[in-house]
């Protein structure tokens, strides 16, 4: 059963008289790309600065991720 649905795959991939993507010129696919205009206007420090806080706060919600679930008063009078 596989196997039939990969050769349908192949099949209705390879069919005779499709359309073919445009192909682009060497030097366009080479260039650097269109940056839109409101990414423009931020400076690369402040990219980066913006990336490092998040990572930070990210990496201090993972800290504290890592206490126990269940609170230790709340264990103790489940009496476990």
């Amino acid at each position: 059963m596989r196997y039939a649905i990969i050769l349908a795959l192949l099949l209705t991939a390879c069919t005779e008289g499709a359309d073919y993507p445009r192909l682009l010129p060497t030097e366009q696919l080479l260039s650097p790309p269109d940056v839109p205009d409101h990414a423009a206007a931020a400076s690369p420090a402040a990219v980066e600065e913006d990336a490092l806080s998040r990572a930070e706060a990210l990496r201090a919600r993972a800290k504290a991720l890592q206490g126990p679930v269940v609170d230790p008063s709340l264990r103790r009078r489940a009496g476990a």
